[in-house]
């Protein structure tokens, strides 16, 4: 009796730590957004031509789907798994529209040759700090493709809990690239560094959300779920080689210049 009382007692823990893990990340990567898009809004000096309906909406809608994940989490926590289930035709509706959104805003920052922000050091040609837009669109569209996959993969595997929520948290943290790179070009960093550099900047960041997946399996679960550890691996490396080998590559740029016509 003593041995199944103290088994309840770790399973117990387990599962409390599982719901507290999920609901700070999703605290932690509203509040990643909140610090990397506040400042334009608050002080739109900075802006390089005024925020378009499109990048208003875009933003809305790519806000919201941070939200709904806050909810989605809160209520599996409290065990409104039912309610949860039926939250999740909101979160179909957001992906279809999120990405048509997230590709024409990227087509139009290319076609544009320059950020609205100011703060993401984009410009027609590359130079001192800048970036040029088809570079900057390699992230954008990465980004939005294996977000867009993931997040599929999630509602296919909606059924199945431990493979559902990895899917779901690994998509969510993708969206957290956009916010990140705002945050540093605000703060001028770009500006100082050299693309490769800034790139990391904006890849640690990343990893380091990644890599707490991974610190949470070991810690909940005495192991890595394999799911988890092919996710990390495969999405930290693809961080790196989006920023040296695709998006500085001339076939790259021919392919972006192509898609904006």
């Amino acid at each position: 009796m003593t041995t199944s009382t103290q088994t309840a007692l770790d399973l117990g823990k387990k599962v409390a730590g599982e719901r507290r893990y999920f609901t700070v990340m999703a605290l932690v990567m509203i509040a990643i957004s909140v610090a990397g898009f506040l400042p334009a809004i608050v002080d739109p000096s900075s802006r390089r031509a005024p925020l378009t309906p499109l990048a208003a909406v875009h933003g809305v809608v790519y806000f919201a789907w941070l939200v709904l994940f806050l909810v989605q989490t809160r209520l599996v926590a409290m065990r409104r798994i039912v309610v949860h289930r039926r939250l999740g035709i909101v979160g179909v509706v957001l992906l279809a529209a999120m990405v048509p959104l997230g590709y024409v805003t990227t087509i139009e920052m290319v076609r544009r040759g320059f950020d609205l922000s100011g703060d993401q050091n984009v410009d027609h040609y590359a130079h001192a700090g800048y970036i040029d837009p088809q570079y900057g669109a390699v992230f954008n569209l990465y980004g939005l493709v294996a977000f867009t996959v993931l997040a599929a993969a999630g509602l296919v595997f909606r059924r199945r809990s431990e493979i559902h929520r990895r899917f779901m948290l690994y998509a969510t943290i993708l969206l957290m690239a956009a916010p990140i790179t705002h945050f540093w070009g605000h703060l001028n960093v770009f500006k100082h560094v050299g693309p490769q550099l800034g790139a990391l900047l904006v890849v640690a960041p990343m990893a380091m959300l990644m890599f707490s997946c991974v610190v949470r399996d070991y810690v909940v679960m005495r192991r890595v779920h394999p799911l988890t550890l092919a996710l990390s691996i495969i999405l930290i490396a693809m961080l790196p080689i989006q920023a040296t080998v695709i998006g500085p590559s001339a076939t790259w740029h021919r392919l972006v210049d192509w898609l904006a016509g």
